[in-house]
């Protein structure tokens, strides 16, 4: 009697500590989520400093409005104060911004685009947190 009553004990404590794991593990995972990327999350300025062959950086700025119309700007610092402006309309797709009339795309994370290469990868390397635009407002 006393073995059947240590066993249900046994298999009793052993459910309670795979609940608080499971339960530890699912809160993890959703405290690192940061949710479903739409569209009217994205509305707003991004800035940063891209990296420039023959100038110090390309200070860009690039503002997606509600009606999918988007403006970019670019500075070329220390070699022109000029800026060069392209307008257009952009879209949201796989969680991949796409604007009209570029040849890149952008990888939505949390505050920030990722600006990607030519075949939609990842830039690598020493110089790629460089290619992040940051939400500005």
């Amino acid at each position: 009697m006393r073995f059947v009553i240590y066993i249900n004990g046994l298999l009793l404590g052993l459910f309670v500590v795979v609940g608080c794991v499971n339960t530890r593990t699912n809160a993890s995972i959703e405290n690192n989520k940061f949710g479903k990327v739409t569209e009217g999350r994205l509305v707003g300025t991004y800035r940063g400093n891209l990296p420039c062959t023959d100038c110090d950086a390309i200070a860009t700025s690039l503002t997606l409005a509600n009606d999918k119309a988007y403006t970019l700007e670019y500075t070329y610092v220390g070699k022109s104060v000029e800026p060069f402006s392209k307008t257009g309309t952009w879209e949201l797709r796989d969680g991949e911004l796409n604007l009209e009339g570029l040849d890149y795309k952008y990888k939505v994370e949390p505050d920030q685009l990722r600006q990607l290469d030519l075949s939609g990868k990842e830039i690598r390397g020493e110089l790629a947190e460089r290619y992040i635009l940051h939400y500005a407002n």
